[in-house]
Order: C-alpha cells, then structure tokens, then sequence
C-alpha cells in the first residue's frame, strides 16, 4: 500500500524531528515545490508538524 504524500512527508519530519524545507523537498521529488509547501502548510495549520523561518529559510519541526 503507499503512503499518501501529507502522511509520507509527516513521517519524514517525525523521524528527522527538525528538517530544513529544502531537505524536505529534495525527499519527495514526485511532489513540485507548490505541493509541497502546501501540503506542509496544511500540516502546519492542523499543528502536525511545526513550520519555522530561520532567515530566508524554513525548518519544519516534529510536535508531540
């Protein structure tokens, strides 16, 4: 069975516990970038996952 892209992206920021967006990304190449960020925005939103600018960039973190 395959894992939907939000559950394999979840899955992905909870076994790193803190992973830069770019890392993310470059994870799931089947997704383009505006997929992405938005499945990682809806993730953020239901507070799943916790999204952070560091700079210019962005840190997803795992929440408990």
């Amino acid at each position: 069975m395959t894992q939907s892209p939000a559950a394999k992206l979840l899955a992905i920021v909870h076994e790193r516990q803190r992973i830069p967006l770019e890392e993310l990304l470059a994870s799931c190449p089947e997704l383009s970038w505006n997929q992405a960020f938005s499945l990682v925005d809806n993730l953020s939103r239901h507070a799943l996952i916790g999204l952070h600018r560091l700079g210019v960039d962005y840190e997803l973190r795992a929440l408990s």
